[in-house]
């Protein structure tokens, strides 16, 4: 502890650790997540229980959008996620654990990368601390990580897959390897999310047309290799008849419908706004460290890491900016590009800091102060995350309903809704994800499910039960005239 108190930058990565834990434990410790992500949560766990299978993961007994499986994703994060829930069983807190562990991965990935950069750099090879933070306080970042976004694990994947590029950019030896490798991981992305996992193919562009470390005709053949071996792979994959099957309706039926037929923006743009929005506060905070650095004029000035931090913003567009493409825009989409932004920041950002850093006397009261600072935010971290246990986020009435609904109708069984309620996915998510009762419209089942705020047409055959539920009713059919 003692070395550590003398580090000078041990109260930088205490804060960065503090603040990262209090943005999510306190969150992910609680009941409740976006709906998006309890419906995920609800095929992986589906699957570790038999229901469904890899290449036709199940949802509810109807699923969704008339499919007869779960086609809404590529199966890939399902089937990862089903291995915890087999491994640690059913707890709320299995996908909760998955979640935090994806950004954990992700948060070293980022290190691992930073320290890349700066291989022969001991100063600033120290810094990786700083793409983390700002990284981390991202709104939009730290939201995905308190919800099990597909988006978690496809990042990982990305971000693997330009950490190995780059490897294999600066070094001479095993270089088609590693773009090889690279290339797997760009083959899993996809597989996780779709086309939005393929932007890292652009990278060895970038790093040619920002660095001009590579000759034309290298970055062409770098290219060649990273799309030649996802491709290869989809190819493999699609001479499985199952495989075939499920992908086509994924993508036919599914991801094309939605970009045709579901749009969730109002305008092209909509995508970079929102992005300018989640970044605002990391590009204020580099334009404070270099208001500091001119006023003082104690920072050498390095081209070359301009350079660095273009390419890692354009590679943050690259995975952001395609989203214009279509009229399907959600904020979390981004997720994925959001560490290249963090890091290129940081990039601008490091030289100023560092300067500021290194004159940092462990003896001083600012020193002192940084340190209590981050002992403070750590306590307060974990206090929050101990008061906040067995207490709900989100949707505290719906699952207060649902969980008295449960105890009641049997599990794995189907209940009506009328047709009103049917598009209510928060609903249906919570009753699979905890018991597997999956909903239909129809007046034929024992058990019915009917919304108060909306017009009852199941009375003349349901009776309520007398449950103290505060929006959604459960009513139990009467007994047919003999």
């Amino acid at each position: 502890m003692s070395a550590l108190k003398n580090n000078k930058l041990f109260p930088f990565w205490l804060i960065t650790l503090a603040v990262a834990a209090g943005l999510t434990l306190p969150v992910l410790i609680q009941d409740g997540m976006f709906m998006d992500a309890v419906l995920y949560t609800s095929v992986s766990h589906n699957l570790s229980q038999g229901i469904g299978s890899f290449w036709f993961p199940q949802f509810s007994i109807h699923n969704i959008a008339g499919t007869e499986f779960f086609a809404e994703q590529p199966p890939l994060v399902s089937g990862i996620q089903s291995v915890f829930f087999m491994a640690m069983g059913d707890s709320i807190y299995v996908e909760r654990f998955y979640t935090f562990v994806t950004m954990i991965i992700t948060a070293i990935l980022i290190v691992v990368l930073w320290r890349e950069l700066f291989r022969n750099n001991t100063v600033l090879k120290k810094y990786s601390w700083l793409p983390l933070l700002l990284w981390i306080t991202i709104p939009v970042c730290f939201w995905s990580y308190t919800n099990n976004m597909h988006e978690n694990t496809m990042g990982i994947f990305t971000l693997s897959a330009v950490l190995i590029m780059i490897k294999g950019f600066q070094r001479d030896s095993h270089r088609f390897i590693l773009l090889f490798f690279s290339g797997i991981f760009i083959f899993l992305a996809v597989f996780s999310k779709g086309l939005p996992g393929l932007f890292p193919v652009i990278v060895p562009f970038l790093y040619w047309l920002f660095l001009g470390k590579t000759k034309f005709w290298q970055m062409i053949l770098h290219t060649a290799i990273i799309i030649i071996t996802p491709v290869t792979i989809f190819a493999l994959v699609l001479l499985n008849g199952e495989a075939r099957e499920s992908l086509s309706v994924y993508f036919f039926e599914r991801a094309l419908h939605r970009i045709n037929e579901v749009p969730t923006a109002d305008s092209r743009f909509y995508i970079l706004g929102r992005l300018f929005q989640e970044l605002a506060g990391q590009i204020a905070l580099v334009l404070v460290f270099l208001g500091i650095g001119r006023f003082r004029k104690s920072f050498i000035k390095d081209p070359g890491l301009l350079s660095l931090a273009f390419f890692f913003i354009a590679a943050g567009l690259a995975g952001s900016a395609p989203l214009m493409l279509t009229m399907v825009q959600k904020g979390f989409y981004f997720v994925p590009s959001l560490p290249f932004f963090a890091i290129g920041l940081s990039l601008v950002a490091v030289p100023v800091v560092s300067h500021l850093a290194e004159k940092l006397n462990t003896g001083s009261v600012t020193f002192r102060i940084l340190l209590i600072t981050g002992i403070i935010l750590a306590a307060g971290a974990m206090t929050l995350t101990v008061v906040n246990t067995g207490k709900t986020s989100r949707d505290r009435e719906l699952l207060h309903d649902v969980y008295l609904i449960g105890k009641i109708v049997p599990e794995r069984s189907m209940i009506s809704v009328t047709d009103e309620m049917w598009p209510d996915f928060a609903m249906q998510s919570y009753l699979i994800r905890h018991f597997n009762i999956s909903v239909e419209t129809s007046d034929t089942n024992k058990y019915a499910v009917v919304d108060s705020r909306v017009k009852n047409s199941l009375q003349e055959k349901y009776t309520r039960v007398n449950i103290p539920t505060t929006t959604y009713n459960l009513y139990i059919r009467n007994r047919d005239p003999e």
